[in-house]
């Protein structure tokens, strides 16, 4: 079915909307995660889909490459695009622009819906994205891909083109070294678990941002 709708998306521009809106969360979720600005991951967002759109009669369907891992292989490229220019962009935190976190679309109301303390809930998040920034970039995108926007390794691999067995042996030595940086933090040890867990707090804390 996506197939087909990826075809006629390739011919007539409008089609490409319900790709959009079947994916515009997942990227954004994806982008926020990696730039904790929602204003940014918005620009990046957009980007992300106009550069597919204007490339996807380029996009021809093979196995082991679904449009998923095309279109995050997009992403992943604008993200990298930032991070080496990034000195061009204003960056929008919430410690700069506290107003942002007071509207309704962006406050994270995660603390009622997952029955925690918001304040120590932000400060878990707050925390492991801190330890997330002390890893090489190309860690950061790969633990990102895994455990907050869920896709396996064969997914991953072919998004940034690497191995399968690469790809996990990234998600190994980035662990081990989460872990050894969280000692003595509240989110010692990292784990695949801790990441979960995290993962979802963060996943709702992005979909408010939206």
């Amino acid at each position: 079915m996506e197939e087909i709708l990826i075809g006629m998306a390739q011919s007539d521009p409008e089609a490409f909307g319900r790709l959009y809106d079947t994916y515009y969360q997942p990227v954004f979720g994806f982008m926020y995660n990696r730039t904790g600005n929602a204003e940014l991951a918005k620009d990046l967002t957009s980007e992300t889909f106009f550069q597919a759109l204007k490339n996807l009669h380029r996009y021809k369907p093979r196995v082991g490459a679904s449009f998923k891992s095309w279109l995050f292989a997009i992403a992943v490229a604008q993200v990298g695009n930032y991070y080496r220019n990034r000195a061009k962009y204003l960056e929008i935190t919430t410690d700069e622009a506290p107003e942002l976190i007071g509207r309704e679309d962006f406050r994270p109301d995660i603390a009622y819906r997952m029955g925690e303390d918001a304040t120590q809930l932000e400060g878990q998040i707050s925390l492991l994205r801190e330890m997330l920034a002390k890893l090489n970039p190309h860690q950061q995108t790969i633990l990102t891909l895994r455990y907050f926007s869920h896709m396996t390794v064969p997914e991953i691999a072919s998004t940034i083109g690497m191995k399968e067995g690469t790809i996990k042996s990234h998600i190994h030595r980035a662990l081990k070294k989460l872990q050894a940086l969280m000692v003595g933090n509240e989110l010692c040890p990292a784990s695949p678990s801790t990441l979960k867990n995290s993962s979802k707090s963060w996943e709702q804390r992005s979909s408010l941002a939206t």
